[in-house]
């Protein structure tokens, strides 16, 4: 069974978040294992300009995704499509994401392997922008089909959801074990179900070295905190942010340790995935997972960022008139 690490790279706000994104990917080296690193256009250009070539390089031992150009920045991917229809929302994440794909691309000198959706926050529109801009992958998708599993929306490959580490955990060494435990038993119920992929999401490095997420008091509700204003979050103490990184490590090498199990980046599933062929579903199957989409789509309005009254009715109305695209692989071709 291929599994994919992933780490969201994203802290706009503290210059100390370019030194733990460093740390994390120096030990996923040293452990021999590439995750996918799911890096902010803004933060990419942020260590560009900062002459934070070190970070870049730790960083680009591994593949590298699209985390959005301003991530929780306002307006976020849900405000500016909230009222869009399919045509004008391609449009508009056109507009204000290709400078975040153009960072990635200067910074790291390669196109991202993938869009990956900030927070809980989506439009299907994305796909359409995705798609226009080079980037056929997207992760940690909202859309579904029956048996569940990777498949196609809109032309680009989805990679579902999967869960992973707490990095709040990380601290706690009971916590911990027990993230470990219960992360080792989903991947060998998995592999014993004979699922092909799975995704383990190991953290954000900002998230390893602060108590807070770094964005929460920024922008949270709505918030439009001036740039100038911008504050970072408390930093974990020193035994604490020994502990978590310990048991991050740990963590990576309870994934490698699972017998039957291949790590793999996007990119390189992405090439596995190439030369599969793959078809519609059928209407009554989109039927089917319409109402598990629905859910998923609707629960964004939770996300702390947002505004509590976000209207996402248009969001789900386009997702459902684009259902049609979903396709399933034909796994025999592999």
């Amino acid at each position: 069974m291929y599994v994919t690490l992933f780490m969201d790279v994203e802290d706009l706000v503290a210059l100390e978040a370019d030194d733990i994104a460093k740390t994390c990917s120096d030990i996923l080296a040293e452990e021999e294992v590439r995750a996918t690193m799911c890096v902010v256009g803004e933060k990419a250009r942020l260590l560009k300009e900062r002459g934070r070539t070190d970070v870049i390089r730790a960083l680009a031992q591994h593949d590298i995704g699209f985390h959005t150009a301003t991530h929780s920045v306002h307006p976020t991917i849900t405000e500016y499509l909230k009222d869009k229809d399919w045509e004008a929302g391609v449009a508009e994440a056109i507009r204000r994401e290709k400078p975040g794909v153009q960072a990635i691309q200067d910074a790291f000198d390669l196109m991202p392997s993938c869009f990956a959706g900030p927070g809980n926050t989506w439009g299907a529109q994305i796909c359409g922008a995705m798609e226009h801009l080079g980037i056929h992958a997207f992760v940690y998708a909202h859309t579904r089909i029956p048996e569940g599993g990777i498949h196609r929306f809109n032309g680009l490959i989805a990679y579902p959801w999967g869960g992973g580490f707490s990095d709040g955990n990380y601290p706690d060494d009971v916590k911990s074990q027990a993230d470990r435990d219960r992360v080792a038993a989903h991947l060998i119920a998995q592999r014993d179900k004979g699922e092909f992929w799975q995704e383990v999401f190991l953290g954000h490095p900002t998230r390893i070295l602060h108590e807070a997420f770094w964005d929460l008091a920024n922008f949270g509700g709505g918030k439009e905190t001036p740039k100038a204003q911008w504050q970072p979050a408390p930093r974990k103490s020193e035994a604490d942010l020994e502990r978590a990184i310990s048991n991050f490590r740990l963590a990576i090498q309870t994934v490698k340790s699972v017998p039957g199990v291949e790590i793999r980046t996007i990119r390189q599933m992405n090439q596995l995935l190439a030369p599969i062929p793959h078809h519609n579903i059928t209407p009554h199957e989109q039927g089917a997972v319409w109402k598990q989409i629905e859910a998923n789509l609707f629960a964004m309005s939770g996300w702390p960022i947002v505004p509590k009254d976000i209207d996402l009715s248009r969001i789900v109305s386009v997702t459902k008139d684009r259902l049609f695209t979903l396709k399933r692989y034909d796994w025999k071709h592999l």
